[in-house]
């Protein structure tokens, strides 16, 4: 498939406002490309150059893009800065100032008329340069590829470079868009890409007709199983009347562990390659003696000394690219474990109680890493002690476990369910968010946003619905860098994954993410969350308490969360 022709495909999803309609374009699209050619679609789709677990950027900032627009152009970088300040997108830019003709940076990207293979190769070339000369290197490499995209490709190829598509294409509508194109069964497609965490292989797979092949592999990440909620304790016995295992929930970071041989890798609950933030962690973990194994748990701040747990704010400044060894000495993670997915082979099919025995035996207590902490009853009183327990040593609260249940990668069930600070006190619940709308502020506000539309996502229909507009416990420093922090998701209409029937001053892309505290979940006729009989759920007096980087706008409260809460 040529780039120009894939990029007909992008114009159309850019354009369009129906989630159907996006589906619809992007099962033509994986029709028509060849089974080789799948990676890169799928990848450049979301606008990416790889998987996520990778984390593979051209590392391009605007500035290095728009020389690139002006060496491709051949004209002068004052004039092309003075146009970018007008048109305010780099792939608009890139539209307008090139018009094509001979390529004088050849050498660096040699085709004519380059296909998606060709595109997404020269792409990931971008990413990999380094060292002497590697900015001026990579502005000619993607000067190089602007003139050979034609007028449309110069637009997405831009974009792609600065990791911005605005195209709003999810995981679950490129799964959409599979299922239509190969006739595999939406659920199917799902278990393999849980499994295997890696978009481009489903797609591949898909097109050769071996989606059941797809497996777990060793450093390619498995979609973290995940926890339900309920209101009232009670409920917790009703949903385990045999027993349940009772762990320690803390105020950490997801991470899935992978080890093979000494090599060692760390993956957020994003997927995304996390392993140079935790260097006690990768210690501890190559120490295991097995070759290879995929463990999942949290990591947590930790303080020695006082021998308490941290919030998870402190963990986050862990979040760096440089002086982290600085950061792990001064704010120091323990690695708290309570699964093993792999051991030599598959475990996801294991009982819980049984891969708990296998963890035992290969974890050991130690300084920067042990078995999380937890007890084993049928008492659901012995369960509230446990939990105010661990309330008093700084944690979360506790996540009950069915010991027969298996593990389901990306699956939401009850075999495991978490009960909170939050859910005991009834004075309010904790919902992670999609910011999707701004409201423009007034008064101290007037020079950024007054409120954020946000909504929750229903996953049947893989759209986000509107659920509160929270305009309250922002500090001021957070309110000045909003605008900025939300710019790279501005949309300039509804996107097409959006449902709403308010109408904000700003629309964004489903991107960011915020857990928000609210007072009770009531139904409204101006939120569209489970709307029914011309009413959707809606969260009064919702109270900013933190972004959530750490998750994907998929990964959100779903509004059949809400619902239950609701109930």
């Amino acid at each position: 498939m040529k780039f120009s022709r894939f990029c007909d495909y992008l114009e159309k999803l850019e354009k369009t406002s129906s989630k159907i309609s996006m589906a619809r374009i992007i099962g033509e699209m994986f029709k028509e490309a060849k089974a080789r050619e799948m990676k890169g679609v799928a990848y450049m789709s979301l606008g990416n150059i790889g998987p996520e677990s990778e984390h593979i950027t051209t590392n391009m900032a605007h500035s290095m893009i728009i020389t690139s627009i002006a060496l491709a152009s051949g004209g002068k970088i004052e004039k092309v800065k003075k146009d970018y300040k007008k048109i305010g997108d780099v792939g608009d830019l890139a539209e307008y100032e090139i018009k094509g003709g001979r390529n004088p940076f050849r050498k660096y990207f040699r085709y004519s008329s380059p296909n998606v293979a060709e595109v997404y190769e020269g792409m990931r070339k971008l990413a990999s340069v380094s060292g002497k000369s590697s900015q001026a290197n990579k502005q000619k490499i993607l000067a190089a590829i602007l003139i050979t995209s034609g007028k449309k490709g110069r637009r997405y190829a831009a974009r792609l470079a600065a990791g911005i598509m605005r195209m709003g294409v999810g995981d679950m509508t490129l799964l959409d868009g599979l299922s239509r194109a190969y006739k595999i069964p939406k659920a199917e497609l799902e278990d393999a890409y849980y499994k295997c965490g890696d978009i481009g292989e489903v797609a591949e797979m898909a097109a050769k007709g071996k989606v059941s092949g797809v497996g777990t592999t060793i450093s390619k990440p498995i979609r973290s199983m995940l926890a339900q909620r309920v209101k009232e304790i009670e409920k917790i016995e009703e949903k385990m009347p045999h027993g349940m295992a009772v762990e320690e929930k803390y105020d950490g970071e997801r991470i899935q562990a992978h080890k093979k041989g000494k090599t060692v890798k760390l993956f957020s609950r994003r997927l995304t390659d996390i392993t140079n933030q935790f260097p006690e962690v990768v210690h501890a973990v190559k120490k295991i003696n097995r070759n290879s194994v995929i463990l999942d748990g949290e990591a947590v701040a930790y303080d020695y000394k006082k021998k308490e747990y941290l919030k998870f704010q402190k963990l986050m400044q862990r979040r760096r690219k440089y002086r982290v060894d600085e950061y792990a000495a001064s704010i120091p993670a323990r690695y708290m474990v309570f699964d093993i997915l792999y051991d030599g082979k598959s475990l996801l099919k294991k009982k819980y109680s049984e891969r708990r025995k296998l963890l035992e035996k290969i974890v050991k207590k130690g300084r920067d890493m042990a078995p999380a902490g937890r007890i084993v009853t049928k008492d659901i009183r012995q369960m509230d002690r446990f939990f105010h327990e661990c309330l008093k040593r700084n944690l979360e609260g506790v996540i009950c476990k069915n010991p027969e249940s298996i593990y389901r990668p990306g699956a939401r069930e009850w075999s495991w369910i978490k009960w909170k600070r939050e859910y005991a006190s009834k004075l309010a619940d904790t919902f992670d968010v999609v910011v999707v709308g701004a409201f423009r502020g007034r008064g101290k506000r007037r020079r950024t946003y007054g409120a954020l539309l946000c909504a929750v996502y229903n996953k049947k229909k893989d759209v986000f619905q509107t659920f509160t507009k929270v305009g309250t416990g922002f500090t001021d420093k957070e309110l000045a860098g909003m605008m900025k922090k939300l710019k790279t998701a501005e949309s300039d209409k509804k996107p097409a994954r959006v449902e709403s029937i308010m109408k904000p001053d700003q629309w964004f892309r489903p991107v960011f993410v915020m857990e928000v505290a609210g007072a009770e979940i009531t139904t409204s006729p101006v939120h569209t969350a489970s709307y029914k009989n011309k009413k959707g759920l809606a969260l009064r007096f919702p109270r900013f308490k933190r972004w959530r980087n750490d998750k994907k706008a998929e990964q959100a409260t779903t509004a059949k969360e809400v619902e239950r809460m609701k109930s």
